[in-house]
Order: structure tokens, then sequence, then C-alpha cells
């Protein structure tokens, strides 16, 4: 049986700052992983260490899909960037929750929370407040 999965990447500019948003629906397994992973590559060799990662449409996920984002987490982090994720359905946190993802990565109720907190990421950098444990992963 054949599971769908797909995305879609736009960026924005957050007073200033670009931001890739990448939405992503269907099934992120093992059979479909590669693509997220391919993608994401390409957003980090293009410089674009920002990225939200929006999961509304997104019905199941699997290991093979959380080590995709757990491993970007370290590129774009080396890199001065975060990975941000969004608009989880109960069920697809309850996993991040469970498997302690969530104390690793930043998890918002929407799109525009994530922004935001991209901004306020910049002021703690330019102010020198302290990294709180979840941006030192």
């Amino acid at each position: 049986m054949f599971k769908k999965f797909d995305f879609s990447s736009t960026m924005e500019k957050v007073d200033g700052l670009s931001v890739q948003i990448v939405k992503i629906e269907g099934y992120l397994d093992s059979s479909t992983f590669r693509q997220l992973k391919d993608h994401l590559q390409s957003l980090i060799d293009q410089e674009q260490y920002r990225i939200i990662v929006e999961f509304g449409r997104l019905n199941y996920i699997s290991s093979a899909g959380l080590g995709v984002l757990m491993g970007m987490l370290h590129e774009v982090r080396d890199n001065e960037g975060d990975l941000k994720l969004a608009n989880m359905s109960t069920k697809v946190r309850n996993l991040f929750d469970m498997l302690g993802f969530s104390r690793l990565i930043r998890i918002y109720d929407d799109c525009e929370s994530a922004k935001q907190a991209f901004l306020d990421d910049q002021d703690k950098l330019a102010h020198k407040k302290p990294i709180l444990p979840e941006d030192d992963y």
C-alpha cells in the first residue's frame, strides 16, 4: 500500500530575517523520509538556517522521520540557526513528548509563534541572554 507524503516550502521575511517554512503532509516514514532529508539538506546547502517545519497535515511520523529532524537540528544550530516545529496534531505531539524530543527541539502551536520565536532568538543574541537547554542540543 502506497502512503502519501508531500511537502511544500516557502521563504518568508520576518522583520528582515529569512525563514523557510516547510509544510509536510501525509506519512513520514522509512519509505518517505529521504525526500524530506534531501529537501532540508538543500536548504542548508543554500545557507538557509532558520527553518520551521509545519506539521498541520502530517498523519504519521516514524523513527526515520524523527531522525531526519534531529540530524538537521544539529546542522542548523551549528550554523547559528534553528529548526522549529509547528502545528502538530495531539497524536504526533504526544510522541515527541514521550520520546523526550520536545525537550530538545522547540514546538509551537502555529507558524506565527515559531516566526516570533526567531525574532526573540535574535533579541537574546543581541542582549546576551542565557541559552536554554533545548537551544543548546
